[in-house]
């Protein structure tokens, strides 16, 4: 069954529609009204009110790899070369979409503050999706939550702030990745998300499913079943621990403070108060650091997740591996784009290249370790796994040059279209040469292509771009690239 939410989110895709080329937009282009000043550069975004003599002007800002960023200016009209207005029913859908995010936002900031028991939301979290009672299926007794939906049931073991957190999450992944390579399976089956608790049951399970990885998310494609591990739920409950106890610190300081103004007649001496001013630094230093570690593991359990999504909705709603289906490593390579992506309100922008991605790629590149062309193209999936702690270099560094190398064919290239990736995938399954496949999706000889992939790899910036030349500054972003 299909929430509210993925109803509205899908009536939003529809009225905005797709782009035609598969994997090169990533976002359908959202349009702007302009304001020209007389000095500076023109802001973008959607007019609020205007008056003889002021415009109010929400302004919207999209760079690659960030949150759309919105706010409202007051504009005295003086200062006003020319305003660029969008047609009616575009400034309707301009002020929907907009509406959408900020209700998203609020959703994802209650849901996130129901995580911490001592806020309100905490003690009367708001239930933005229905989560059901079920049975943890690896143990086939212990209490779980579920949540279904079209393409995906989640289990989990968690706190249902947690489950309610990671639904909608994936809701909204979902619903981006129907809408940048739609579905074109019948009968699609849901992919089964098994979240656990903590790292050591997600081990636990796979040993059990004899399956030897060190890997921290792992999709079965002959179960349709991603499970995944986090200690997200072990560290939140440390940090709630060592709240309470700073928490308790803090009313002793304030005790300790109060008695020596009264001992001083409110004229603490200068080394006192100093001492008394450092120890509440040290509290609030670690609490900065503690809610830091919750927020990269968070990151990384949903970095997670969506990686595995990707690889699970390719193979239960797009391609049919009976007739075909992507390499690893491209499969894997896409993953890694699409992990990375800015997902709102079931849109998703992707074409920046991943900082850590990027840094890895370059250093292996100066070292010659970076995998070559043909060593991708001919990669055992063995390669890809860690059985042992000892291979996980070697597997990094496939999964940085699979990475590289979908990167440069998606946004360089430009060479993925449904058509192409069709055939590829065909003519692979029917036992076709990789490499000669390769050549023939690229239009050059695999020698030629490798040197222009290191030179664009050598120049290729954050923001999508590269210094070697092309630029990938059409499809990061729906506003000017004078925006950027």
């Amino acid at each position: 069954m299909n929430h509210r939410l993925c109803r509205n989110l899908m009536l939003l895709l529809t009225l905005t529609g797709f782009s035609a080329y598969l994997l090169g937009a990533g976002e359908d282009e959202w349009k702007f009204e302009v304001l020209h000043r007389t000095t500076g550069l023109p802001f973008y975004g959607l007019i609020v009110s205007e008056s003889p003599n002021q415009v109010v002007f929400k302004c919207i800002t999209r760079k690659p790899g960030s949150p759309t960023l919105v706010f409202t200016e007051n504009f005295e009209k003086s200062t006003i070369i020319k305003i660029e207005r969008l047609p009616e029913p575009e400034r309707i859908l301009l002020g929907a979409k907009l509406d959408a995010l900020a209700k998203e936002r609020e959703r994802f900031a209650n849901t996130l503050r129901s995580l911490d028991p001592k806020s309100s939301a905490g003690k009367n979290p708001i239930e933005y999706v229905k989560l059901e009672k079920a049975i943890w299926p690896p143990s086939k007794k212990d209490t779980a939550f579920s949540y279904s939906s079209q393409y995906f049931t989640l289990v989990t073991n968690s706190r249902p702030e947690l489950a309610q957190l990671a639904a909608i999450q994936l809701e909204q992944v979902y619903s981006a990745y129907a809408r940048t390579l739609p579905p074109r399976r019948i009968n699609i089956k849901p992919t089964t998300i098994l979240l656990t608790n903590s790292v050591e049951e997600y081990q636990t399970i796979l040993k059990t499913s004899a399956v030897n990885i060190k890997n921290p998310a792992y999709f079965d494609l002959n179960k349709n079943q991603i499970i995944c591990g986090s200690d997200l739920e072990r560290l939140s409950t440390s940090q709630e621990e060592i709240s309470l106890f700073h928490s308790k610190e803090l009313q002793d300081l304030l005790k300790r403070e109060n008695d020596l103004k009264q001992l001083y007649k409110n004229k603490i001496p200068p080394d006192l108060a100093a001492s008394l001013l450092d120890s509440r630094k040290k509290i609030k230093q670690a609490d900065d650091k503690n809610l830091e570690m919750i927020v990269k593991e968070r990151k990384k359990l949903f970095e997670r997740l969506y990686h595995e999504a990707f690889h699970a909705y390719l193979s239960c709603a797009v391609f049919d591996p009976r007739e075909g289906e992507l390499p690893l490593w491209l499969n894997e390579g896409l993953a890694q784009i699409f992990e990375a992506a800015v997902f709102e309100i079931g849109e998703l922008r992707i074409g920046h290249a991943d900082k850590t991605r990027l840094e890895s790629v370059r250093l292996t590149l100066n070292q010659n370790t970076l995998p070559s062309i043909k060593d991708l193209l001919t990669a055992q999936p063995a390669l890809f796994l860690v059985y042992h702690p000892a291979e996980k270099e070697t597997s990094q560094r496939m999964y940085f040059a699979s990475w590289a190398l979908a990167f440069n064919l998606t946004f360089k290239q430009k060479a993925l279209d449904r058509q192409v990736l069709d055939d590829y995938a065909k003519a692979l399954k029917n036992g076709a040469d990789p490499i000669a496949c390769f050549e023939k999706l690229t239009g050059k000889s695999l020698q030629d292509f490798e040197k222009e992939h290191q030179a664009y790899l050598k120049g290729l910036r954050l923001d999508g771009g590269s210094n070697s030349g092309g630029s990938n500054s059409g499809i990061l972003n729906g506003g000017s690239s004078s925006q950027k």
